[in-house]
């Protein structure tokens, strides 16, 4: 359903570039929340790229790496918002 409704990468959507999304990416991981793991709200289509490399780091991290045009994180769990909190 994830993948039908949207089928573009959304980390490569948010980068200006247009991918075909393979992968169904829990947003808060399964470990953290078991009870979200069929939440729609927490499903994101990703390429196989974007999910073997941006969500592992942001599984590290505890934030997704990139910057929109604008020269802000795309993430809002990035320090920088944290700041202004």
């Amino acid at each position: 359903m994830v993948l039908a409704d949207e089928p573009l990468c959304r980390l490569c959507d948010q980068q200006g570039r247009v991918t075909a999304a393979t992968v169904v990416d829990h947003i808060i991981r399964i470990k953290v929340r078991p009870d979200l793991r069929l939440d729609m709200s927490n499903l994101q289509p990703l390429c196989k790229s974007c999910h073997d490399s941006a969500a592992q780091s942001r599984d590290r991290r505890g934030f997704l790496k990139g910057f929109g045009s604008d020269g802000k994180p795309l993430d809002p769990n990035h320090p920088f918002y944290r700041s202004f909190v």
